[in-house]
């Protein structure tokens, strides 16, 4: 019988990394500049006058496996492209514990009452509800999201973490 690990392992969108082993729950790439996978990423900041310095594909097996099989219950293939801001203090503990922002330490923004972090559907609606300065001190997180209001955090998986000059 196959583990469920080695079956999303065996299923992984086609640009990630091949990894044998996780030792911890995610692992960090830096994604070629020069690459299509950058180029995407690149385009969804093109309206801002943000200069992108780093961006890091995120591989992380559980999360995107409780993503696929939350998708499947749900029955629903459509999703959204998402974004959440984080101080790169806190930047482990959202790729860790799915953005998380109860474990946040230094959070620009109060997310109110909400189970869920804020998401922003545009990085433009990022840049206008934060400063400039503070988009610059902090990290843009790509997020794959179920269409609708997230009902735990198995509807979204961080994808990408994008860093500024």
């Amino acid at each position: 019988m196959t583990s469920m690990l080695s079956f999303v392992l065996e299923n992984v969108p086609s640009d990630w990394e091949s990894v044998s082993t996780y030792n911890s729950s995610y692992i960090l790439f830096d994604v070629n500049v020069l690459s299509r996978e950058a180029a995407n990423i690149k385009a969804m900041f093109n309206s801002t006058s943000l200069n992108i310095n780093t961006i890091r594909r995120v591989q992380n097996p559980f999360q995107y496996g409780r993503f696929k099989l939350r998708q499947e219950m749900l029955n629903s293939n459509s999703v959204d492209t998402v974004f959440h801001i984080v101080h790169p203090s806190d930047l482990e503990t959202a790729l860790k514990y799915t953005c998380d922002y109860r474990r946040y330490k230094n959070s620009h923004s109060s997310e109110g009452e909400n189970k869920h972090p804020r998401f922003y559907p545009n990085v433009q609606n990022a840049v206008v509800n934060w400063s400039s300065s503070m988009i610059n001190d902090s990290c843009v997180l790509v997020v794959s999201k179920i269409s609708g209001n997230p009902k735990t955090q198995s509807d979204y998986y961080v994808q990408y973490v994008v860093d500024f000059k």
